[in-house]
């Protein structure tokens, strides 16, 4: 569905800061194809006394306020201060009511905001520090998972009693909260088992086996057990009388989170589409209280999708096919993981995908799904493109190299360039690349490495795509769209103001930006700041 139609008349007068041959009135109209969402890869959740949901996000280091009955969202902490794999708030009556504590897993640092203060790290130099909790009487935990020795710490807020190791070397924790009895519930991460915790003693004791890949864990008021397997999104419910668990409802994977409020609705987080979905096991009934499509839309290419033209857009959480025409977006089942991407490329046999945080390059098959090849022998690898043969070119940016991959074979394509991200193939002898180091485009010839500059003057030129008409249009991110014509070098603004910064995420600066032009000549870019993807129509005149 075609949302907020915007029509956009730009002058050669406004042009006249770039310096260049002036350019011709362009007017062109701007369509929301994918409507955007405040929240941007929903993590952690628990509920305040407030009766709001809290959710934590670590690319858009954000701490959320979610109003479970609208659906309505604030920023509860900005970033870069609300960086946060979890989220745990002082329950009603305690001596900590209403003060947020979550864990900034990157920073390694535990940090709180009490009501009407700022931001405070409360334990500093903690890597990997992930779950955390209040208890009823609002006493603080959190557990480092993946690092160091899987410390459970209890940290005092109140006085000034030093952090307290509660236990370590049990395994690697993950989201966890307080049952009725005292005890901590927790998923034993990376297997299919349940633990209870004594808080005082540290002793761990498995309640239940056999119950997925779970992510995290919670009970509900009569102290049964509900806990997500991360891989599958299957909901678990353990009986804790019994021991018995069943799975009680299927979800879209992965879900990473869960919380469950007074009158036992259940609150599930759902990362790869920044969403929040509710479910009353009383009643059977689901329903969506934020809707979301991305964790964050970045890198484009057009290919094809059920036979039909489709533009393919990398995600940190797996890539997506979106239909131009019908604005019909599909996620391939549990590509989440292998699919994590910044930047793709696709013929019809095979998917290529690099990304920033993981500095991987990937070769999947279409048909099967499957991961055939993936090395992590180039040190940065960016913008990637597909020549006829099917090898990939890549741009590694920090050595300021293009390389191709013929087959499992790395060869060195071209060097000197000044931070090569985008690529855009002309023809199997020629590509171009933005440079974001010196601004420019340039043209290298693929057989002898040749760079020509082409095009200067540009501020951090992340993505590329070729129109109908011969123009290279660029997006930079101040949010905006260019036209170039490569021979006379006139330019265009084709759109301004787009929200496509990344600049609060945790990606590294010279990640790239979406954009691809479909069969029809209508421009696509992904816009990261708010999780949508607009269309832009160029019209005569």
């Amino acid at each position: 569905m075609l949302l907020r139609t915007m029509t956009i008349g730009l002058f050669g007068a406004a042009l006249g800061a770039f310096g260049h041959s002036q350019a011709a009135e362009q007017v062109a109209t701007v369509e929301i194809v994918v409507p955007g969402s405040v929240i941007q890869a929903i993590e952690g959740i628990d509920i305040g006394p407030d009766g709001m949901i809290y959710g934590t996000s670590i690319h858009a280091q954000e701490v959320y306020r979610i109003d479970p009955d609208t659906g309505f969202v604030t920023i509860a902490i900005a970033s870069p201060y609300g960086e946060s794999d979890d989220v745990a708030v002082g329950p009603k009556g305690s001596p900590v009511e209403g003060v947020l504590a979550w864990t900034a897993q990157h920073t390694g640092e535990i940090r709180i905001q009490r009501p009407g203060g700022m931001p405070e790290v409360v334990l500093p130099n903690a890597p990997r520090v992930n779950p955390i909790a209040f208890n009823a009487e609002g006493r603080l935990f959190t557990s480092q998972s993946g690092a160091g020795e899987n410390e459970l710490w209890e940290i005092d807020i109140i006085g000034n009693t030093p952090p307290r190791v509660v236990a370590k070397n049990k395994g690697r924790l993950n989201g966890f909260g307080f049952g009725p009895d005292g005890r901590l519930y927790a998923p034993h991460f990376g297997t299919n088992e349940l633990f209870a915790i004594n808080v005082d003693t540290g002793e761990h004791t498995v309640i239940a086996k056999d119950v997925g890949n779970t992510a995290a864990t919670k009970t509900d008021a009569n102290g049964d057990v509900w806990n997500v397997d991360y891989t599958t999104g299957d909901l678990w419910f353990t009986d804790i009388e019994t021991g018995k668990s069943e799975i009680v409802k299927n979800f879209p994977e992965p879900l990473d989170n869960l919380v469950i409020d007074k009158n036992g609705v259940i609150y599930l987080a759902d990362l790869a589409i920044s969403g929040i979905t509710a479910f009353d096991p009383k009643t059977g009934k689901s329903w969506e209280v934020t809707a979301g499509s991305f964790t964050v839309p970045l890198g484009m290419a057009m290919t094809t999708f059920d036979d039909e033209e489709a533009i393919l857009i990398a995600d940190p959480f797996g890539y997506r096919f979106l239909n131009p025409k019908t604005a019909e977006m599909t996620r391939e089942p549990e590509m989440w993981s292998a699919g994590g991407s910044s930047s793709v490329a696709a013929n019809e046999e095979f998917l290529f995908t690099t990304y920033t945080n993981y500095n991987a390059v990937r070769k999947i098959d279409r048909e099967t799904n499957e991961v055939v090849f993936m090395t992590t022998d180039i040190q940065s690898p960016r913008g990637i493109v597909l020549t006829s043969a099917g090898d990939a070119i890549i741009a590694d940016t920090s050595t300021g190299r293009l390389v191709r991959l013929v087959g499992e074979d790395i060869q060195e394509l071209a060097t000197g360039l000044d931070e090569p991200v985008a690529l855009l193939l002309e023809s199997d002898s020629s590509v171009l690349v933005s440079e974001i180091g010196s601004g420019t485009i340039s043209r290298v010839d693929v057989l002898s490495g040749k760079r020509t500059e082409l095009v200067s003057g540009l501020v951090n030129p992340l993505g590329l795509a070729l129109l109908n008409d011969g123009r290279v249009v660029v997006v930079e991110p101040k949010g905006t769209v260019t036209a170039i014509d490569l021979l006379t070098d006139e330019r265009t603004v084709l759109a301004r103001g787009l929200p496509v910064s990344l600049d609060h995420h945790d990606l590294p600066a010279n990640t790239p930006l979406g954009i691809a032009v479909d069969r029809s000549g209508a421009i696509f870019v992904s816009c990261g700041d708010d999780n949508s993807v607009v269309k832009i129509t160029l019209n005569d005149g």
